[in-house]
């Protein structure tokens, strides 16, 4: 039988566990607020720089057909980076709980797709290198450490510099939708732009200077634009992360709350029932007495 000791201590056991719940979802909050604005307004920074590199790209596609270069397979692709010929899916997950099932529903996207296409495998974060291990223990992966709570410019560049060297990059990643929904997205970064598609933009005449020369411009760019999209990406995983993470403890406290309740009736019945049980003790003392 539970007794009123036993569920006095679950009561101060809950009520430790919700203090954490509301210190963790008042850091959460805090992150989501002070990560937002900046994030959104650096989707449209970068949307915009994707448009001026289009139309250098459009421009070298000008001077390509001014030249006359042949259409052989060579030409047929505009990069001025060195890669592999091979495509790679990225996970960035995180290091720990407390995300809601995210974490989980973006590694089953990444999964999936990576399975099926026979991607190489790259892995940010220790919780979706458990999953990974724990899914596929004999296929190959490489793994960088991302922190959670900081943006660490120096682990971001590590994985860079390894992702640069493939044609394609895939990345899977949890988005902010709003304050209450986040979901498992993908973000595909193209190392090199066919030239029928530059072609298609031929429509929208916007003519540049170039100093010092168009390809040196377009070799700039094509680094700058790579490292800034896996820079707005990271970011956009960690503010998605956090959002979830004050969902999932809301969820947890309001859970919190009608345990607390259920543990105070419990307590209560304890208290009447011994109190009853005391009563009639001492009724049956006194009849005993008379």
């Amino acid at each position: 039988m539970v007794t009123k000791r036993q569920i006095e201590s679950d009561i101060l056991g809950l009520n430790t566990f919700q203090s954490i719940t509301r210190a963790y979802t008042e850091i959460a909050a805090i992150r989501v607020r002070k990560t937002r604005n900046s994030v959104l307004i650096n989707r449209d920074f970068i949307n915009k720089l994707e448009d001026v590199f289009k139309d250098v790209h459009t421009s070298y596609a000008r001077e390509v057909m001014k030249l006359g270069t042949k259409s052989d397979k060579a030409s047929q692709k505009v990069t001025f980076l060195a890669h592999n010929g091979k495509t790679v899916a990225v996970l960035l997950s995180a290091n720990t709980g407390l995300y809601g099932d995210i974490i989980d529903r973006t590694f089953r996207l990444f999964l999936k797709e990576s399975n099926e296409n026979n991607y190489e495998v790259t892995i940010a974060g220790k919780l979706g290198l458990a999953f990974y291990q724990s899914e596929m223990p004999d296929k190959p992966y490489t793994y960088f450490d991302i922190s959670d709570q900081e943006f660490n410019v120096n682990e971001l560049a590590q994985l860079i510099n390894h992702v640069v060297q493939y044609e394609e990059i895939r990345v899977y990643y949890p988005t902010f939708q709003s304050a209450i929904n986040q979901e498992p997205s993908r973000y595909v970064i193209s190392a090199e732009t066919p030239l029928s598609e530059i072609r298609e933009r031929e429509g929208k005449k916007e003519y540049y200077l170039f100093e010092p020369s168009l390809k040196e411009i377009l070799v700039f760019f094509e680094q700058e634009i790579f490292s800034s999209l896996m820079d707005q990406t990271v970011r956009e995983s960690q503010l998605a992360k956090f959002a979830a993470r004050i969902m999932a403890l809301d969820r947890a406290g309001e859970n919190i709350k009608k345990e607390l309740q259920k543990l105070r009736l419990e307590k209560l019945k304890v208290v009447h029932n011994t109190a009853n049980r005391k009563q009639l003790h001492s009724l049956a003392s006194l009849n005993m007495w008379n």
